[in-house]
């Protein structure tokens, strides 16, 4: 029986150790990465000094060097892998930005990515082969060791962004009827144990977690005691199909350190750690700031036609918002004409209302990607931006409207037009701000990406439109 749970128990080499040591490591080294050593570096891949470059990069540890390569643009960057050859370390990957990383795989033949990718832990040889093309895929995965070769095929049928693409296969686990003296002798002579390892899993006899407990209070524990007697039951098994925000959200709502993945039978097959968690929440955060300007994370990194290609979808499609918005002029041109201060006063409802309403935008885009919105108050949200709106266009109404009565003291209808106008588009905009995030995530549409242009549409567009229809109406 003993021998039959010991089978099923999967103890590979931990990465949660492994990189938070290499991340103490670095702060022990980072004072040697600095200008002076980054310029060195560059002078002598000018000179194609490689002995000295080899003499300066080998003291770096891989985060370090991720950092510098990340530095070098991307000449420099290709030359300094092509000295390095064979000698890269590995760990140096996963501490890599995703276009970096992929820069310097596509610079690399397949055995090199075939030596590299055996030495990474399941996860981390995923999030380098995920990226790559089915024909090129297939080719480095049928040349791994057996046991990777298993995973990293298991972990890629899942959807990308899901806790199973995500999830580590490197773990410790026990049947939870053991007792704690088998469980000591367990650790104490299987040679397959990580180097470091601080929590382990439990589970019954079909491999459903059933619980967790703490190395610390294992070895406390008295050797005649069952497992399932010690452990921590309150456990909450995450869905390989979740995603990966959703992951990050219930990481930061139990406060956890490591989670257990289970598949559609509720079996044990995976553990998603809090450092990938972290790497999670940077990634989503990055990703929904660069989509609200239409930017990527990975520009920096990117040459200038990939950045161009990149931006002008979304600059094409505001300029379409704006052609809306010039439609919109277009047609009181007549009344521009005879009362030219209306042109230099439009504006200033139209650019009110863009601001206010990316207010309202940031608030909700944040609001849903970290659960804070929900059913249960989405409503409320609407009637207290509507408020917010509402006396904001009531202010800025009043000040604008004060202004434009000293400053056109021969028509003090202007000054009720812009007054109206102003309180009308902020009330509008705040209410745009919510409702546009609202309805595009129903429809299952990432608001960061689209929610910006439809906001400027409708401020700009309604804001003129205000304007000049109250202009039309009031003074001709």
């Amino acid at each position: 029986m003993k021998k039959t749970n010991k089978k099923h128990i999967p103890v590979l080499k931990s990465k949660t150790i492994k990189n938070n040591k290499s991340k103490k490591q670095s702060k022990q080294l980072i004072l040697g990465l600095g200008p002076k050593m980054i310029n060195s570096i560059i002078i002598a891949l000018n000179e194609d000094d490689k002995i000295h470059v080899r003499k300066i990069v080998e003291g770096l540890d891989e985060y370090d060097l991720a950092k510098l390569l990340e530095t070098l643009d991307f000449h420099q960057r290709q030359q300094l892998v092509e000295i390095l050859g064979d000698h890269i370390n590995p760990d140096v990957f996963p501490e890599l930005n995703e276009i970096v990383q992929e820069q310097i795989i596509d610079s690399l033949d397949e055995n090199q990515i075939v030596d590299i990718v055996n030495e990474l832990d399941s996860d981390d040889a995923v999030e380098i082969l995920e990226h790559m093309d089915d024909d090129e895929q297939k080719s480095i995965i049928s040349r791994l060791d057996p046991e990777l070769k298993y995973q990293v095929q298991s972990s890629l049928n899942y959807p990308e962004d899901s806790a199973g693409r995500i999830m580590s296969r490197e773990f410790v686990s026990m049947p939870d009827d053991w007792t704690v003296k088998e469980a000591k002798q367990f650790l104490l002579t299987d040679e397959n144990l990580p180097d470091e390892f601080y929590t382990i899993f439990l589970t019954d006899e079909k491999y459903r977690p059933t619980g967790e407990i703490a190395l610390d209070k294992l070895l406390r524990a008295k050797a005649s005691e069952k497992l399932s007697g010690i452990m921590d039951g309150e456990i909450v098994p995450i869905d390989v199909y979740t995603d990966q925000e959703e992951v990050a959200h219930m990481f930061r709502e139990y406060g956890w350190m490591s989670a257990e993945v289970v598949d559609n039978r509720g079996r044990l097959v995976g553990v998603i750690n809090i450092d990938d968690v972290v790497d999670i929440i940077h990634e989503e955060a990055s990703e929904d700031i660069m989509h609200l300007s239409g930017a990527e994370e990975g520009d920096v990194y990117k040459s200038v036609f990939d950045i161009f290609k990149s931006r002008a979808i979304w600059l094409v499609t505001n300029l379409c918002a704006t052609i809306m918005a010039a439609s919109v002029v277009g047609g009181f041109q007549d009344i521009i004409a005879q009362i030219s201060i209306l042109a230099v006063l439009m504006p200033i409802v139209a650019s009110m209302g863009g601001t206010t309403g990316n207010q309202t935008l940031a608030v909700v885009v944040r609001a849903l990607a970290t659960k804070e919105l929900t059913s249960r108050n989405t409503l409320r949200m609407i009637g207290k931006e509507f408020m917010v709106g509402l006396v904001n266009g009531l202010l800025f109404a009043v000040l604008i409207g004060t202004v434009a009565w000293f400053l056109f003291p021969d028509n003090h209808k202007i000054s009720y037009i812009i007054a109206i106008a102003m309180l009308t588009n902020l009330t509008l905009a705040s209410l745009a701000g919510i409702l546009i995030p609202l309805t595009l995530n129903k429809f299952k549409v990432d608001p960061a990406i689209s929610s910006g242009v439809f906001l400027i549409a409708i401020t700009d567009s309604g804001g003129f439109f205000v304007f000049l229809g109250l202009a039309k109406l009031l003074l001709f």
